[in-house]
């Protein structure tokens, strides 16, 4: 049996590429691919015993990066390499595996070298750019995602894999929505500004009170702004038309919530295939959502067919569209209905984990990829960079004399990006997307 060694973060427990990476290691085994899930261990915020503690089953060692440094990471790595003997390493937004990977190559040969991307976000894909050298294969979530990665990153196609996040199917056959009085609305999902624009919530529900409609809001999600935004909601939940529920696992969300909406909205300004609202279109629960990048690229949320698409930031048309779910005869049922039954083929969770086993399988047939990557220049980690000694002595001294770098937030003590994209790249990435997903509307227009 072939061996996986998927690196990740310990500092978030519940998250989109947590549970990607949790399912990979369960389920992988029966699909021929053994998995260890290797956790990044730092001082402060990465702790592979909470995350353990929360995912008791998973086959899991740690990857100790206390020594707080690059140089400590990269060996951190290393040892956990050697000491597994995967064929292949997936990194899980985990930029060291990047240098890592590229030595162990240089000196024995392998492993291969996946990487998992899984957002919009140019950070990623930059460093895909700078290390498509090393990389054997490339996962990406959705259409738009698996074109930045061949014709903005250079990957070559046969190492790029398009697998969006896998959807469970509910154990009941939904009841397409009939409409009621008040209609009931959920927010699924992480609870983050920078990538979900989750304070766009704070004035659709001022639309909806502007509107006299009646609702009910129930908020699920957990994330770095849910403080915030539950002050921000403080006074509908102190009218108790907003109900708040924090973090919920799988099975209250299937048990619990999503059998009980009727619609769920969605504000993000770009996506891969977002899971959020699949998991409740499963359940025949109508996505108002916005018109993120990437959606005429996936071509799987199709406004008055499974849902109801409006404009980023565009609350205004949001709640329009949930004023129509409430006042147009039949609408609601017949989204419902489409909405159910989308989910299928790789959508769906067993054909998405199939895919990974078949991508990684057909990985293992390609020849390794063993070219060179460029050498990033990093800000001086101390006096000891400044002082130019090789990285390996500096550890060393700072480990005899138990120096540690101290980190104020998790994305510095392990790195998920290299921190070398430009605002040229950005903007460079910016026109790619932005072209190639009005490439897509229009051929979505011509085509209907």
């Amino acid at each position: 049996m072939r061996r996986l060694l998927i690196c990740t973060p310990s500092h978030a427990v519940h998250g989109g590429v947590e549970a990607i990476v949790n399912d990979l290691t369960r389920e992988l085994p029966r699909r021929g691919w053994d998995v260890v899930l290797g956790l990044a261990a730092g001082q402060r915020f990465n702790d592979p015993q909470r995350y353990r503690a929360a995912y008791p089953d998973l086959n899991s060692i740690d990857i100790d990066g206390s020594g707080g440094t690059r140089q400590a990471r990269v060996e951190a790595l290393i040892r956990a390499v050697r000491t597994t003997r995967p064929d292949v390493v997936l990194a899980a937004r985990i930029f060291d595996a990047y240098p890592s990977i590229a030595l162990l190559k240089r000196q024995q040969g392998g492993p291969r070298l996946a990487v998992a991307i899984r957002a919009c976000e140019s950070d990623y894909l930059h460093d895909v750019r700078l290390h498509r050298a090393v990389i054997d294969l490339c996962v990406a979530d959705g259409n738009l995602l698996a074109a930045a990665c061949e014709e903005w990153c250079g990957m070559a196609a046969e190492r790029v894999a398009n697998i969006p996040g896998g959807v469970r199917m509910p154990q009941v056959i939904p009841e397409p929505r009939r409409r009621r009085t008040p209609i009931r609305l959920g927010y699924v999902g992480r609870l983050a500004q920078h990538d979900k624009r989750i304070f766009d919530l704070v004035p659709f529900l001022e639309e909806l009170d502007r509107r006299q409609l009646a609702y009910q809001m129930d908020v699920v999600g957990t994330g770095p702004d849910a403080e915030a935004v539950a002050q921000a909601l403080s006074e509908w939940l102190r009218r108790g038309i907003v109900r708040w529920h924090g973090w919920q696992d799988s099975a209250a969300l299937y048990e619990r919530f999503l059998p009980a909406l009727d619609c769920v909205v969605h504000f993000s300004a770009a996506e891969g295939v977002t899971i959020a609202p699949r998991e409740a279109m499963a359940h025949g629960v109508v996505p108002v959502i916005s018109e993120f990048l990437g959606i005429y690229a996936q071509r799987h949320f199709v406004h008055e067919h499974n849902a109801l698409i409006f404009p980023v930031g565009q609350v205004a048309v949001a709640a329009r569209h949930v004023q129509r779910l409430v006042s147009e005869p039949g609408l609601l049922t017949r989204l419902s209905a489409t909405a159910a039954g989308s989910q299928t083929g790789a959508y769906e969770h067993g054909g998405s984990i199939d895919a990974w086993a078949s991508a990684l399988d057909k990985a293992m047939g390609l020849a390794p990829a063993c070219g060179t990557v460029p050498v990033l220049r990093h800000p001086d980690e101390g006096r000891l960079a400044r002082l130019r000694l090789h990285p390996w002595l500096a550890q060393r001294l700072r480990d005899v004399l138990h120096v540690r770098p101290v980190y104020a937030d998790p994305g510095s003590e392990w790195p998920t990006s290299s921190g070398t994209l430009t605002s040229e790249d950005r903007d460079e990435f910016q026109r790619f997307a932005s072209e190639y997903e009005a490439r897509c509307r229009e051929a979505t227009t011509t085509d209907s």
